[in-house]
């Protein structure tokens, strides 16, 4: 079995984090949908607030309401981190800039 130099395993290595964290953020956005639909589908399980005083079990229509604004706005969260993740993320990896020229030491020449 042989093995090659020191800085081609790096390379190898740091090109395979970078697939890896790629894919996870590529998860990410295929997930975040899907969990935002679960989540505002949930109160339609709850059982309904009876209108009878004695009855204890159920969830009141404010509450369910209160439990949608909730999530949306943990929703919004979510997606701004997640933005804020790939930004840094693409930042990191294509040299900065919006076309991908910055400079390596984060100085610009002008």
């Amino acid at each position: 079995m042989t093995q090659g130099s020191g800085a081609e395993e790096q390379t190898g290595t740091r090109a395979e984090r970078q697939t890896y964290r790629r894919r996870r953020l590529m998860d990410i956005a295929r997930l975040l949908p899907v969990l935002g639909a679960l989540l505002l589908a949930l109160p339609l399980l709850w059982p309904e607030a009876s209108t009878h005083p004695a009855a204890r079990d159920g969830v009141s229509m404010s509450s369910a309401i209160i439990y949608i604004f909730a999530v949306w706005t943990g929703l919004i969260g979510a997606c701004f981190a997640f933005s804020l993740a790939v930004q840094r993320w693409a930042d990191h990896w294509t040299g900065g800039g919006p076309d991908g020229a910055g400079s390596p030491d984060g100085v610009e020449d002008r």
